[in-house]
Formats: structure tokens, C-alpha cells, sequence
């Protein structure tokens, strides 16, 4: 945990220094990187139905839905200038990660 929060903290100190201009880029590139497995992907079986004024003022949407399987997605982003890269696949396998670096 100590590391996780010397990382954090370089790069705190870092955005700091850009922020002021006494640095004009990093002298590394810090990604934070999560993936989350599994995920449901599902249709709807009928469209949703528009707000109606003193009955739902929200869109509604029925409950049922159709299965179409799950994805794998898996997320990196810059620490020191904003950008992301997400990748949704099918699969979960190493080469995912490899493609999200090379992004």
C-alpha cells in the first residue's frame, strides 16, 4: 500500500509542477489500469416509452431483456494528462492487455 501512495504522491507533486509551468511534460508516463470481467450485455425487448405529464416523469423501460452473452472491459488512464483507452472484447486474455498498451 505504501508504494500505491508514493506513486499517488509523485504524481500529485508532478501535475503540480505542470500546473505551475515550472515543468513542461513528465519525466514518466503513469497509467492507471482496471479491468472488470464479465460483464452482462443485454438488449431491450421493446423500446422505451417517453415521460407522460402526472403519470411517470421519467423515461420507462420494461424489465424484460434479451441476453446477448458478456464482454470483457478493460480501462487505462493518463494520471498526468487526462486521456483514456478502453478496450470491450468478447474474450479476457493477456493479448487484450498488450493491445490496450499499445493504444
Amino acid at each position: 500500500m505504501v508504494t500505491v501512495l508514493h506513486v499517488y504522491k509523485e504524481v500529485e507533486i508532478v501535475n503540480a509542477a505542470l500546473a505551475e509551468g515550472t515543468l513542461k511534460e513528465p519525466a514518466t508516463v503513469t497509467i492507471s489500469y482496471d479491468e472488470k470481467p464479465g460483464i452482462q450485455a443485454l438488449a431491450t425487448t421493446t423500446p422505451d416509452r417517453p415521460p407522460k405529464p402526472m403519470s411517470s416523469p421519467a423515461m420507462v423501460r420494461d424489465y424484460e431483456y434479451k441476453r446477448l452473452g458478456t464482454v470483457s472491459l478493460l480501462a487505462g488512464l493518463d494520471l498526468h494528462t487526462g486521456p483514456r483507452d478502453e478496450l470491450v472484447r468478447d474474450h479476457h486474455a493477456s493479448a487484450d492487455f498488450i493491445a490496450l498498451l499499445g493504444n
